[in-house]
């Protein structure tokens, strides 16, 4: 799936991305009217959240809303897990196989761990935007 940005920062709702984690000053490492491969989503509560390499190359999670799809088609290859529950919300989520066969890897991103973004790093080259866009 390809998603267009339309915008970086969740002042327009922020009452409702403060709900999960999300600040309404921030600004996200990410282009308004850039497309960007999504590598998989999560359903925190009823917030829907997209994981992408950022500007910076960098995995990061950010609010569905912030984008328009630009590519509906999902690789072949992702998976999804339901059992989930964790204090951030997190009770669902779709990705590419490391993301669903290990639920620690999810965490290791979000801290930034070298191997959980190797592996993402990984993921990701297998999926540019150019093969994600064809699907």
């Amino acid at each position: 799936m390809v998603v267009t940005c339309i915008a970086n920062s969740c002042r327009h709702s922020p009452k409702l991305f403060e709900s999960v984690g999300f600040s309404e000053k921030a600004a996200y490492q990410v282009t308004p009217g850039n497309e960007y491969v999504v590598h998989a989503m999560a359903l925190l509560g009823l917030h829907l959240v997209l994981l992408l390499r950022d500007d910076t190359g960098q995995p990061s999670w950010f609010p569905a809303s912030q984008f328009k799809i630009a590519n509906p088609h999902l690789d072949a290859g992702w998976g999804y897990d339901i059992t989930r529950r964790d204090a951030r919300g997190l009770c669902a989520i779709w990705g590419y196989g490391k993301m669903i066969a290990d639920k620690r890897h999810n965490d290791g991103l979000i801290a930034k761990e070298p191997e959980a973004v190797r592996l993402f790093a990984e993921a990701a080259s297998r999926m540019p935007l150019e093969t994600a866009m064809a699907l």
